[in-house]
């Protein structure tokens, strides 16, 4: 699949709004536990671990910041040697592990600190328990969401 690729990108948006949706749905869900009966916590929850999911990508941006000066003399570098500023080998995306490093923490982080949060509502499982059910949840929606955002999302621009 090329960048930019028009037949892929209505799949990409579909994937992404399910994963958005999806989230929602599972803060919402999780709220029903950690804060029974306050109708407020579902909805900030829902928010707060949809929204998760652009701060795993923001925290793959600023990654991606603070590598680019690396990438450009390491292509400035091949440039001068071999007169191709780009590598030849086309053995796939060698660095989608660096990826899933990055954002599968960053949002088990972020869901973590939305489950802390909401355990403090009157009710429910408290503080560290909603803290854990939070953190536990955003590792496995993490690593769903990684693959699909990094397949579908991101390949198409």
């Amino acid at each position: 699949m090329s960048r930019g690729d028009p037949h892929n990108s209505g799949k990409a948006i579909l994937y992404t709004l399910g994963l958005f949706a999806s989230a929602f749905a599972i803060g919402a869900w999780l709220a029903g536990y950690a804060a029974p009966g306050h109708e407020a916590a579902r909805w900030i929850s829902g928010g707060l671990l949809a929204v998760g999911l652009v701060v795993g990508l923001k925290v793959l941006e600023a990654a991606a910041m603070l590598a680019a000066p690396f990438v450009l003399a390491k292509m400035a570098a091949r440039w001068a040697t071999t007169g191709k500023p780009l590598d030849i080998r086309k053995d796939g995306d060698r660095h989608d592990w660096i990826a899933y490093l990055l954002f599968i923490p960053s949002y088990a982080l972020f869901a973590l600190l939305t489950g802390a949060g909401v355990g403090f509502v009157d009710g429910g499982l408290g503080f560290f328990l909603s803290a854990l059910l939070y953190g536990g949840v955003g590792l496995v929606l993490g690593a769903v969401a990684a693959k699909i955002l990094l397949k579908y999302a991101l390949e198409v621009g």
